[in-house]
């Protein structure tokens, strides 16, 4: 086949896949499907349709932090033992809590739940993978070196399969599950920033107040500075001596830092109304944060929860 026929064959076959007579079956998941869910097709271009579809559930994400420094510091052979031992126990940590493996991507794992109980299981891995990170599999490597961070958001999205049919060996490298929708994209981008301390611009305000002679001074961020200032300057000229002005300011960096488990307010609100007895609850272990990612700006809560264990480790 010529370079000219494969490009005339894809763009025959994405305009078909495009345009308004090609179908796409919803239907809502009660439980996580797998790969080889049957209501989930590729396309049928002869049919014009394909099959995906709808669940409402958690999504977690966990990697290592500065995994890329690690890469520079140990030998082949201790990175591969490293991440075959993350990834090992990341899986056994999932599955007590019924949690299904969905992604692996280095050194990225992506988890999901079925819908019943999906808060407090998505929670509780989290636990359980911070208990791992911290006390087990720094065991076996040099203390304090490893840590994990864990994002967790919840809401709809949109199940399809990908890729294409393929015979041999190669099979299950052609097809793939993608999770679209906000949720995931929000539990990973909570992964990047948990466990970590992100610098952030912070500018100083200095207020007069006219007719007391006073002033006061207060932080905002950069973003909230430049729409207040701008606020302030399109208001009438009078209205300024009437009310509080910008006077003075200066900019400086602060930093605010997360603990290993960040997770959504919806995702926290989901787990304290179904598991209102569970010690980090009761003794009000997490911790509420504001943020602003991409995707998603208001509060979500963090902590650095894990599960004791009445044993001593060898």
């Amino acid at each position: 086949m010529r370079l000219h026929n494969i490009l005339d064959e894809l763009n025959n076959e994405i305009r078909l896949l495009t345009s308004p007579e090609f179908t796409f079956d919803v239907t809502q998941a009660r439980q996580l499907p797998g790969p080889d869910d049957p209501s989930l097709t590729f396309e049928n271009f002869d049919r014009k349709s394909k099959s995906v579809k709808l669940i409402e559930t958690c999504v977690l994400y966990v990697d290592i932090r500065k995994s890329t420094s690690l890469s520079f510091q140990h030998k082949p052979k201790t990175l591969a033992k490293l991440y075959s031992s993350f990834v090992r126990g990341i899986i056994k940590c999932a599955e007590y809590y019924n949690g299904r493996i969905r992604n692996i991507i280095g050194d990225r794992v992506m988890i999901l739940f079925d819908p019943q109980d999906c808060f407090k299981n998505a929670v509780n891995t989290a636990i359980l993978i911070n208990t791992f990170a911290s006390y087990i599999l720094n065991r076996h490597f040099k203390y304090n070196e490893v840590s994990c961070g864990i994002g967790i958001d919840y809401g709809q999205m949109l199940v399809t399969k990908i890729g294409t049919v393929k015979r041999g060996s190669e099979r299950s490298d052609y097809r793939s599950l993608v999770w679209l929708g906000t949720p995931a994209n929000i539990a990973s981008k909570l992964t990047d920033i948990a466990n970590k301390k992100i610098p952030r611009t912070i500018v100083n305000v200095g207020k007069y107040y006219p007719l007391t002679n006073n002033w006061s001074w207060s932080e905002k961020e950069i973003d909230e500075f430049l729409e207040g200032l701008e606020m302030t300057y399109s208001q009438p000229i009078i209205a300024r001596f009437k009310e509080p002005f910008v006077q003075s300011f200066f900019k400086s960096v602060a930093y605010r830092t997360y603990r290993p488990i960040l997770m959504t307010e919806r995702v926290y609100l989901g787990f304290k109304r179904t598991c209102p007895e569970e010690q980090s609850i009761r003794e009000k272990w997490w911790t509420k944060k504001y943020i602003n990612i991409e995707g998603y700006t208001g509060i979500a809560y963090d902590g650095n929860v894990i599960f004791t264990y009445g044993r001593k480790l060898k």
